[in-house]
């Protein structure tokens, strides 16, 4: 049986309660915040919280770790800010769902979203893009295999429209990700692919009208026919394609010119 929130709380008393002593401490004065992020996190791994389960209130953290409520709330705002964590008002906080998690909060924390170009944009997605379709290549095995041809078959069915969610294009693409064999990655990418598509679909990123009603299932199953060829001959230019021909067009990665650009 999993330690519960009390059992985290409460002064130890076996071998089990000293051994999350060792990891978790009530904050000190300096840095209450971050000290409180580690804790919340800590609490979460050591009881293998699962994604959608609800986490104890504000006031039960406050009391349990010996500071204000104000300084829990500064914590959790952080926490969702990197997506761990949604603050439901009137119903609690949970820990999200790597599917739904994004990088907006934290990219608007740092600076003004309307300061991103669309050429960064599709530059750094064709970098992701380009890491993880040849990582696939190199390593997918045949279940890996099997569950992309299920996720573009569900893509054929329910074709994605161009600037808008889609369930089945997400499916794909984390597939992908699982394929790869790098837990980091897929553990990362999502919430990376969520912010480029969060960034185009959202309108803070203007995309060309001639992309609008462009044929999405046609460049995934280009995709998936290089993963299974374990052809690397191509990748540049597929991931061009997925891209809508907007690498080429702006002379960005993976078809940038070797000349240092203007910052």
């Amino acid at each position: 049986m999993y330690p519960t929130y009390h059992d985290f709380c409460a002064a130890p008393s076996a071998a089990k309660g000293d051994q999350m002593q060792a990891g978790v401490t009530k904050p000190q004065r300096a840095d209450l915040t971050r000290q409180c992020i580690e804790s919340i996190q800590t609490y979460v791994s050591l009881n293998q919280v699962a994604p959608g389960e609800k986490l104890p209130s504000l006031q039960e953290w406050s009391d349990s770790l010996g500071v204000s409520v104000v300084v829990v709330r500064e914590a959790f705002r952080a926490l969702q800010a990197l997506g761990v964590v949604d603050i439901q008002h009137g119903r609690g906080i949970y820990v999200m769902e790597p599917e739904d998690t994004d990088f907006l909060a934290f990219l608007s924390f740092r600076q003004s979203l309307d300061r991103f170009s669309l050429e960064e944009v599709i530059e750094g997605r064709a970098m992701l893009e380009l890491a993880v379709l040849e990582t696939c290549i190199g390593r997918a095995d045949t279940v890996a295999i099997a569950e992309l041809e299920i996720a573009l078959d569900d893509l054929r069915r329910h074709p994605s429209v161009t600037g808008r969610d889609s369930a089945e294009h997400k499916r794909f693409h984390h597939a992908m990700l699982t394929a790869s064999g790098d837990r980091l990655l897929a553990t990362i990418g999502l919430p990376l692919l969520n912010t480029y598509w969060a960034l185009g679909n959202s309108g803070r990123i203007e995309l060309p009208e001639d992309v609008a009603g462009a044929d999405m299932y046609a460049s995934h199953a280009a995709y998936l026919d290089a993963i299974k060829r374990r052809d690397f001959s191509q990748t540049r230019e597929l991931v061009d394609q997925h891209l809508f021909g907007l690498c080429a067009r702006y002379g960005i990665f993976p078809f940038a010119d070797r000349r240092p650009r203007e910052v």
